[in-house]
This record gives structure tokens, C-alpha cells and sequence, in this order.
């Protein structure tokens, strides 16, 4: 498919000629787009051809690809690309903005959220999780690193071998923009040559393990889509699920028919995954998280540690006894909303069969009194979910690996709210390996202990305000009564 409708522009930041494809309405809501390895900004095309009615969209070549400038200094760290993107979107004006990154544009637009959460009204994340399966990464190297130069044909033959889910045709569109022509009348990559190289001495991307690039994933607060190939060998379908899962406010999507290029293998599953987060964003979806005046919890179970001696039986009955008494409280707080939702609505049912004993004004307070139990319900939902995701960080410190999938186990238990919670919160407390504990000795099981009921403290001091929320619901109650 041949696309239309775009600019091709140039930004200078420091010095550096970065190129882009400019879709839409510069006045609508910005979406700011980045590519993986080897590609260009038009990896996005068929997406963007499709949103540019409701969007200003902005694809960047990145450095050292597509028409943007190559580093002098071989400089193609996680920084630099971050520095890039900090200047070209200050450059135009884009103060805050949806962010779409693939593969390696993922891994810029994490490092580039975590340092400016401010300016991205929410994050797309595009095949690319905390870790890469270690056979999709060998073939792209493989692909990328084939011959360098060869007629056009014979590229487009090569692309298609690679990936033959998309057709000749829309692959040789596509590599029209991937390839440039030499003067020997063959063709040749357009992404820097040195990144093409083993051994070629650049500075290329970060130096964070995998245990720092989950902490990464976990340390975002913006809502999040992360959307996977279903057919990618890059990213496995457990880290997807596992990150979605321990992020804080993140929704996974896969798409069927597609490979680690989602958005060109299947544009209208990845645009259609992408509006309905956008539209459930504008809805209102993903709740804000709320400062309360409170140190991190594991601040506090660090403090309580320090106090009495540090301890592996202290971290584990910390962690869990702060998760368990959190939980147990948004548990509470969220069936105590869905019964009074369930009174309140039953009640507006049986006022609406009895219509001639509610004039005008009756019908008003009617509404309004709907309007505020449901408001409430929301409330209290959402007051369980910060209280989850509290305790979720805290939970992620816990170094013994049954303790730490137990207490989680709590977290999908409560968030999908599951009829069976108080089961599986028993169920999780069951798995914990109390012979290890024993073994450790009964003092360090008495200062866990101590570190659990520091961590039930700190939930006690959270719970007037869901008391507090509970009490407003009653009020509510009584409106539906008069």
C-alpha cells in the first residue's frame, strides 16, 4: 500500500539533523512516534495514514537511521537517543503527547518517561518487554547484517524470505524507505553502517541487567499499552503477561497475525488496539494514583529491618504482612461499594415502576442521588486499586520466590475481582515455606513478625480514608431513602 498525506521534515538538535514524517492536524492531541532497530519513522505509515483525522502524528528517524544524521561519535546510547527526543520535541513545541515506541524505540521511550512522566499523557509499548528472547534478537542480527549492498529486487526477495507476512508488494513500498543507492548501481542500508559491524567500538545502548530493566518497567506510573506480535519471537508471551501484570497501571494487548513488527504485519489490529486505549483513556479508565503523606512502604520495612537486624524472615513477613493487610482492606472497602451499589440501583429500579409518586423534583434527586452511589462505587474501587499497587512495589523487594508469587497471586485475585478472594488469600499465605522460616531460627521469625505488624500499621493508617469513603456511601444511602 502506497501511503499519502505526510511531510517529510528535518529538527537540529545539537547539531544533529534528525529527520521525520508529519501526519494530521498540528492542533489535535500529538502522538510522537519511534522506531526499532535498522527501520525508519515510516515503520508507522499504515498506522498513521489511519489515525491522522483525530491526530498530529510525528514519526522520527532516529539517529544514525533512515534521512537522520549518523553519530560522528558513534554515540547510539539509551542517553543520547533520550537527549534526542528531549530536544526535537521541545524544538516543536510538543509539550505533552502520546508516546509509540517499537522494539528499540520502546526501550528510548521508557528511559525518556522515566526522566519526564510529565510530558507523556500515556505510553504504547510495541513488542519489546524487559527482556528479549535471545532467538528473535540472533535473527534480526542475521537479517540486518546479510550482505550490504545488492540490487533492490534482491533486498525485497531477502525482506520477504524474513517475513512473509506481508506481501511483495507492500514489502517493497516499505524497503523503498529502508535503502539508499550506491554509486555502483546497487543499493545499500540506510541505517549506519557501523551499527552493522560486531566489534565496531560503538556506544551502543544501555548496560542495565534484566533485574534493572524490570525495576524500569515497574518504576512507570503513566498508563501504559504494551502490545505484542502474535506471532513474535522476541517477546515471549510470560514476559508480556508478567509485565503487564507488575506495572502499575498497564493493559496488554497481542495481536493476532503479527510478528515483532505490529504495526506494518497487521496495521489494522495494532490501530485498532491503540483506539480503543486512547479511548478508554479519554473515558476515564486508568484511575490516578493519589499522593497520600506517607513513606514508600518499603521505606518503612527498611527502617523497621534496620531497627532490629536485617533478615531474609524479615523481608518475607514484611512484604507479605503489608500485602495481606492492604488487600484485605481494598477487599473490604470493594464489596462493601458493590453491595450498597447493588441496594442503591435495586431501589432506583423499584422507584422508577412507581412513576406517578415522583413529580419533577422527585425524579431529579433521583438522578443525582444515582449519580453520587455511583461515583462513590468508583471511588472506592479505585481506592483498592492505589492500595494495590502500594503494595505491589513492596511485594517486588521480596527476594524468596514463593513469598513474592504468593502475595501476587493476592494482587490478580483482587484485581480481577475474583469471588474468590479471601480463598486465594489463604491459599497464598499457605504457600509460604514456614520450614524455611523455622530453620532460620525463632528470632528471626519474631522480628518478621514485628516488620508484619509495622506493615499492618501503615495500612491502618490508610484505612480512614477508606473508612471515610465507606461513610460517604452511607449518606448516599439515606438520599435514596427520602
Amino acid at each position: 500500500m502506497v501511503t499519502t498525506g505526510y511531510l517529510e521534515r528535518d529538527v537540529v538538535v545539537g547539531g544533529l539533523k534528525l529527520h521525520y514524517q508529519e501526519w494530521g492536524n498540528p492542533s489535535a492531541p500529538a502522538v510522537v512516534m519511534l522506531h526499532g532497530f535498522g527501520v525508519s519513522g515510516h515503520m508507522f505509515d499504515e498506522f498513521a495514514e489511519r489515525m491522522q483525522d483525530r491526530f498530529h502524528l510525528i514519526a522520527f528517524d532516529q539517529r544514525g537511521h533512515g534521512d537522520s544524521d549518523w553519530s560522528e561519535e558513534g554515540d547510539y546510547t539509551r542517553d543520547a537517543f533520550v537527549g534526542d527526543l528531549e530536544g526535537a520535541t521541545q524544538e516543536l513545541g510538543l509539550e505533552r503527547f502520546l508516546l509509540i515506541g517499537h522494539s528499540m524505540g520502546g526501550l528510548n521511550s521508557v528511559a525518556y518517561t522515566l526522566r519526564h512522566p510529565e510530558r507523556v499523557r500515556a505510553l504504547v509499548l510495541v513488542d519489546v518487554g524487559p527482556e528479549a528472547a535471545k532467538e528473535g534478537v540472533d535473527n534480526i542480527a542475521r537479517f540486518t547484517r546479510g550482505p550490504d549492498e545488492l540490487d533492490f529486487d534482491e533486498f525485497v526477495e531477502m525482506a520477504h524470505r524474513f517475513n512473509q507476512r506481508r506481501s511483495l508488494e507492500n514489502i517493497r513500498e516499505r524497503m523503498r524507505h529502508r535503502l539508499k543507492p550506491t554509486e555502483n548501481g546497487k543499493w545499500t542500508w540506510k541505517f549506519d553502517r557501523r551499527l552493522r559491524t560486531p566489534d565496531s567500538g560503538l556506544k551502543v545502548g544501555s548496560q542495565l541487567s534484566n533485574d534493572e530493566m524490570w525495576r524500569a518497567y515497574r518504576s512507570i506510573s503513566v498508563p501504559t499499552l504494551l502490545v505484542r506480535g502474535g506471532e513474535s519471537d522476541i517477546l515471549k508471551p510470560d514476559v508480556a503477561e508478567r509485565a503487564a501484570r507488575e506495572m502499575q497501571r498497564a493493559r496488554l494487548v497481542v495481536v493476532p497475525g503479527a510478528g515483532h513488527s505490529v504495526p506494518g504485519d497487521n496495521p489494522e489490529g495494532f490501530t485498532e488496539a491503540v483506539s480503543a486505549f486512547i479511548a478508554d483513556l479519554d473515558g476515564g479508565a486508568f484511575v490516578e494514583p493519589i499522593a497520600l503523606d506517607l513513606p514508600p512502604l518499603e521505606k518503612l520495612v527498611e527502617a523497621q529491618s534496620r531497627r532490629r537486624g536485617p533478615s531474609v524472615a524479615v523481608l518475607v513477613m514484611a512484604g507479605l504482612g503489608a500485602v495481606l493487610a492492604l488487600s484485605g482492606l481494598a477487599y473490604t472497602a470493594k464489596q462493601r461499594s458493590d453491595r450498597k451499589r447493588e441496594l442503591a440501583l435495586a431501589r432506583a429500579a423499584a422507584a422508577q415502576r412507581r412513576p406517578r409518586r415522583l413529580g419533577p423534583t422527585g425524579r431529579a434527586d433521583l438522578e443525582l442521588a444515582q449519580q453520587r452511589a455511583m461515583d462513590l462505587s468508583r471511588e472506592l474501587a479505585a481506592a483498592g486499586r492505589r492500595g494495590i499497587s502500594r503494595a505491589r512495589d513492596v511485594v517486588q523487594e521480596v527476594e524468596i520466590d514463593q513469598a513474592r508469587e504468593a502475595a501476587l497471586d493476592v494482587l490478580r485475585a483482587l484485581g480481577e475481582r475474583t469471588r474468590l478472594a479471601e480463598e486465594a488469600v489463604s491459599g497464598a499465605v499457605l504457600r509460604v515455606d514456614r520450614e524455611k522460616l523455622k530453620r532460620r531460627g525463632q528470632k528471626a521469625a519474631k522480628r518478621g513478625r514485628s516488620a508484619g505488624r509495622a506493615g499492618l500499621r501503615v495500612a491502618m493508617v490508610i484505612a480512614p480514608r477508606l473508612l471515610g469513603l465507606a461513610s460517604r456511601t452511607r449518606q448516599s444511602k439515606r438520599l435514596w431513602r427520602s
